[in-house]
């Protein structure tokens, strides 16, 4: 199942309560505004964050923050990048955390990338490495926006109302502006890639209030949600059999056999899924077309629970 990350700013309630009936409905992280503009221009700072900062951890969800970009030059960008930063040390936001841009005012437009580029390595540069950019999926598609040009390469991106975010690629896709919470509308994102929802290894990660705790960071891998609804995950590599598994033409129990495997066999497979209780397999077949495969069980958070193989 694909984590669930919310996002809060002034609009929504900055009680315990809140944050606890996140929690109840699956959601495993939060990403607060902090700041708009610079120090010496619009010096926004959200009001509510401190509050939501805090009652979000003590709700037990992972805390992240974003900033909304005004910047229309490369230094502009910079001193935006100063004051996020500036504003997240002072409300104890950890360097585990995700330290995201919000692109969609339409002042920011010209020479978007290089901006955006100087403020996240700024940030970056500032001691925080796990940097990445928001904006609604029409910027993507009529090219203000290169993902290739860009040096955070998560993407978060915003598209409702559909069926897949509508972007290749997506690590984070923020399908809803509405999600009900104890009467608050709220933003919701499916974190495809854990980005924001499985804690980031750092130097000072103990330090941190963050929880839960020791977890590695995760692989940022390139995903896609299938037909049926089922995410998969881009990776390359070989799978020795170390019993007899069923090769089908779809990856469900119920799929078309194409062949039933023996104990030995090798399997070169570019992408796995885990769904239905399994860890499925894809493996590259001429013309084009695929076969799928079971590697093995896992439990309904996704952790393999058996092997029916080896890896190399």
């Amino acid at each position: 199942m694909v984590n669930l990350v919310a996002d809060v700013a002034s609009f929504q309630p900055e009680d315990l309560g809140f944050f606890k009936a996140l929690a109840s409905q699956g959601v495993k992280a939060v990403i607060v505004k902090l700041t708009e503009g610079s120090a010496d221009g619009t010096a926004y700072i959200n009001p509510k964050a401190q509050n939501q900062i805090i009652n979000a951890r003590k709700a037990g969800l992972l805390v992240n923050a974003y900033h909304f970009a005004r910047y229309t030059s490369i230094q502009d960008a910079k001193n935006e990048a100063d004051f996020f930063v500036t504003v997240a040390k002072r409300m104890g936001i950890g360097t585990d955390s995700v330290m995201a841009v919000d692109l969609e005012a339409s002042e920011i437009t010209p020479n978007l990338n290089a901006k955006t580029n100087a403020f996240l390595q700024y940030v970056k540069d500032c001691g925080y490495p796990n940097v990445d950019y928001y904006s609604m999926a029409s910027w993507f598609w009529n090219g203000t926006l290169n993902p290739d040009a860009i040096l955070a390469k998560n993407k978060w991106v915003a598209n409702y109302g559909v069926s897949q975010p509508g972007v290749n690629n997506v690590g984070t896709w923020q399908f809803s502006s509405s999600w009900t919470v104890n009467g608050s509308k709220v933003d919701m994102s499916y974190d495809f890639s854990g980005f924001y929802t499985e804690r980031h290894i750092t130097a000072d990660s103990e330090s941190v209030v963050n929880t839960p705790k020791s977890k590695p960071q995760p692989v940022a891998y390139d995903t896609w949600t299938d037909n049926l609804g089922d995410v998969w995950y881009k990776e390359e590599g070989t799978f020795i059999l170390s019993e007899s598994i069923n090769l089908r033409w779809g990856a469900k129990p119920d799929s078309t056999l194409i062949a039933t495997l023996d104990p030995g066999d090798v399997v070169k497979y570019d992408a796995f899924s885990k769904h239905d209780g399994y860890v499925w397999l894809r493996q590259v077949r001429d013309n084009g077309q695929f076969g799928y495969l079971v590697s093995g069980e896992c439990d309904s958070n996704g952790k393999r629970t058996s092997t029916w193989g080896k890896f190399e």
